[in-house]
């Protein structure tokens, strides 16, 4: 499902991934691990697409996530993440904030998505 290949990324001076390989298959639960500053929010912000490696390659089902024409807002349907540090929409209530994802990502109807916030 995901392949990671001689995956790297610098900040200026500083390696912060330096030939991470990895493949995950579907159905597989894993734990990024480590002490502060060793890369793990680099490592997934990268696999989500909201930063860019310098070096190597991610391929999600198959696919080169890099590719001029790949459709990330789709892959970000099928791949979760949760962020170290949230936020909220203070003007929503928190049903709302749940809801929010599955209604303007997924076309969920709100219905469905309420009935499923609720649970």
């Amino acid at each position: 499902m995901i392949k990671v290949e001689h995956l790297a990324k610098r900040y200026g001076n500083l390696q912060v991934l330096k030939d991470v390989n990895v493949v995950i298959n579907k159905g597989d639960v894993i734990s990024v691990i480590g002490p502060s500053g060793t890369g793990k929010s680099t490592f997934l912000h990268i696999l989500n697409h909201l930063e860019r490696q310098d070096g190597g390659n991610i391929y999600f089902e198959g696919e080169s996530i890099d590719a001029p024409d790949y459709d990330i807002t789709a892959m970000r349907r099928k791949m979760g993440m949760v962020f170290q540090d949230f936020n909220i929409f203070e003007h929503y209530s928190i049903l709302d904030n749940v809801m929010l994802g599955p209604v303007k990502l997924l076309h969920m109807p709100p219905t469905e998505a309420k009935e499923k916030a609720m649970k």
